[in-house]
């Protein structure tokens, strides 16, 4: 809002000229009469002068205020247009210990610091140090003051932390006669305790004031983990990563009888698809389990069954196979050995910041499938990814139902929100960080308030849902390198503990739910099966494990086909029920995650968000893409002129 500045006028009127003769003798003659008088009226002048100069340095100020409080308001929205540095490669070196000052570091001993907004250090107008060096992190505000980048870890922190006492609002002023309504609160059926509801703002609140800014603004070095090491400074990658072309493969392993179920999708991967320039392999067995397999000249126990022999015999190959792509330096393969990284048996350690993957781009498949198609992953998920880098992209959602009907209404409203967005050809419901503040908060999270109204929620093991999924299966996900910093970093040690004490180890459920809160924005998903347009047989659905030999797919039936298809979804099943209760811990892991951060994203948005492919339902999930599995020519982003296109034109 703009304001008119005041305006002081000053009015000359002519008077005639006896009058002013008349006057000055008048004053003349008084000057005479009263010799104090003279300094009397300087007096009162200078007094006049002085407050009038009072009243101006008072509008002065007051309008500086204005113009600064509306620039901390809208600073944040400008900053969001910036595209994020990625500091991450240059910091590796201190997770290796090739900064062999960095390791003989001791921790410094750290005085409390208050609020983001405090945390300002003074340089000169071109936002740099007292020796003239730029600083990354810093983006000038004015001519001494500057404030941390919107994608710094500083400014993200702070804005969770901001979502969070946001969450505490909204709860405290749900009426009375909502509160504890449910007729069925929720009970855990682990010993293990829960998150502490809204837990990750506290312990945010605490790494801020233990790790505050070092003097010249510049921490590329003053993070430091449990054991006491230093950690990089983690930013958030860039909303958009249009010129992205290549990715990296990451798959993780700890047996070798999974080699029979990658090996043969890995090797028509690394053949066929464009864009995959290394594959890293996360083996979270020490490694002699690789090379004792492929060492084993034994002949297989006559005993043993035909097939059992050759099964044993193939695994031998294949553990040969994956040793010698290893150990040829050309070749882009390579193996992470976790035991020999310091690294314990963990199903976090696929997103390591160890593991440095050389592209932005990383791609996730299970050891044990479903591997997708090329279209699918490749002509549609990654370009949908490269309009999206700043969020998780895959294909395998799963929902969590809302039980009161506060949350349902709110959920509905954030998934509405996006869709409307997004058939405006907007990026999306900007949630981000950037443009959050404790001003300002959407109404598209969904606040859980298990302690106000004993709310919870239900996993949705029973659909993959293309709307109003919260959590993203790891096979078939994209992923920006930038936030494995974030996963791995020492403010969120108390959500790693979780995912490696509870039963059901819910890695996949903590991922989506620590980025959604980083970003601020739901997932993004697609299709994970494309037709060919002309009718949906068989070999055109089913998954990559099933492409690799040409020829013997062309002699099977088509029964046999369909038999092979739900092949590793009947494996996903059996091994989610293969521990009694397994869904009703996996349903005490989500409601303890979702309060831990306080609140839900939105939901996701299918692929035919914003299309006449986007039909209503009548109950469950509000909306379904019609038809289901769709050809390439019918994908928005992929067409000129459909929503999302003009974010990375080609």
């Amino acid at each position: 809002m703009e304001r008119s500045k005041p305006r002081i006028v000053l009015l000359a009127r002519s008077l005639p000229k006896a009058t002013t003769a008349k006057a000055a003798a008048a004053a003349k003659s008084k000057s005479k009469s009263k010799p104090k008088s003279k300094a009397r009226t300087l007096t009162k002048t200078t007094c006049l002068l002085v407050v009038l100069g009072t009243l101006v340095g008072i509008l002065t100020i007051f309008s500086l205020s204005i113009g600064h409080y509306y620039h901390n308001q809208y600073a944040d929205d400008l900053l969001s247009r910036m595209s994020g540095m990625t500091a991450f490669q240059s910091s590796q070196s201190s997770l290796n210990g090739e900064a062999s000052q960095n390791s003989s570091r001791t921790k410094p001993q750290h005085n409390a610091q208050g609020s983001l907004r405090d945390e300002v250090t003074k340089k000169d107008g071109n936002g740099n140090d007292k020796h003239g060096n730029k600083n990354p992190f810093l983006i000038g505000r004015d001519n001494d003051d500057n404030v941390l980048d919107a994608r710094h870890e500083r400014s993200v922190f702070q804005s969770i932390i901001d979502r969070v006492e946001w969450t505490e609002q909204q709860c405290a002023a749900i009426p009375s006669d909502q509160k504890n309504t449910l007729k069925n609160p929720f009970q855990p059926i682990t010993d293990l305790p829960m998150l502490p509801e809204g837990g990750v703002g506290p312990s945010l609140q605490k790494w801020l004031r233990d790790n505050p800014l070092s003097s010249d603004g510049n921490d590329n070095n003053t993070n430091y983990d449990e054991s006491g090491k230093a950690y990089p400074t983690c930013r958030l990658p860039p909303s958009t990563s249009c010129n992205t072309s290549t990715y990296t493969l990451i798959m993780m392993s700890h047996t070798t009888s999974r080699l029979h179920d990658f090996m043969n999708p890995l090797l028509v991967m690394m053949e066929t698809w464009p864009g995959l320039t290394e594959v890293i392999i996360v083996w979270n067995s020490p490694r002699e389990t690789l090379t004792s397999m492929a060492e084993n000249t034994d002949a297989p126990s006559p005993n043993k069954k035909k097939a059992d022999r050759n099964r044993e015999i193939q695994e031998r190959q294949y553990a040969s196979q994956l040793l010698q792509w290893h150990n040829n330096s050309t070749h882009p393969l390579r193996i992470f050995f976790s035991l020999e990284n310091g690294l314990e048996n963990n199903l976090l350690n696929r997103y390591h910041p160890l593991l440095q993957p050389k592209n932005e781009a990383i791609m996730y498949f299970d050891d044990d499938g479903p591997f997708w198609s090329k279209d699918a992953m490749i002509t549609s998920g990654f370009e949908l990814w490269k309009r999206n880098s700043d969020v998780q992209v895959g294909a395998f959602p799963r929902n969590i139902r809302y039980m009161s009907q506060r949350m349902k209404d709110t959920g509905r409203h954030g998934v509405d929100s996006s869709i409307q967005a997004i058939a405006s050809n907007a990026r999306g419901v900007d949630l981000s960080p950037q443009t959050q503040s404790k001003h300002h908060h959407p109404l598209t999270f969904t606040p859980i308030c298990r302690n106000v109204t004993g709310d919870t929620v239900e996993y949705n093991y029973f659909v993959f849902p293309d709307f109003d999924a919260h959590v993203l299966l790891p096979s078939g996900t994209f992923l920006h390198r930038n936030f494995l910093c974030f996963i791995w970093h020492p403010a969120f040690e108390e959500l790693r503990t979780y995912v490696v004490t509870h039963k059901t180890y819910p890695d996949d459920m903590t991922v989506s739910t620590l980025i959604s809160h980083l970003s601020g924005r739901a997932p993004r998903t697609f299709p994970r099966e494309i037709t060919d347009g002309v009718k949906e047989i068989s070999r055109n659905r089913r998954m990559l494990m099933l492409e690799y030999d040409r020829d013997e797919k062309e002699e099977r039936d088509e029964d046999y086909e369909e038999e092979n298809l739900n092949k590793v979804d009947q494996s996903h099943r059996r091994l989610l029920w293969k521990q009694k209760n397994w869904g009703k811990m996996r349903e005490e892991a989500v409601n303890s995650l979702t309060g831990y951060f306080g609140s839900i994203h939105p939901g996701t948005v299918g692929w035919c968000a914003g299309t006449p492919y986007m039909q209503k339902r009548g109950r469950g999930v509000p909306y379904v893409c019609d038809p289901e599995k769709p050809t390439l020519d019918l994908i928005p982003w992929l067409k000129e002129g459909g929503p999302g296109y003009d974010h990375c034109p080609k």
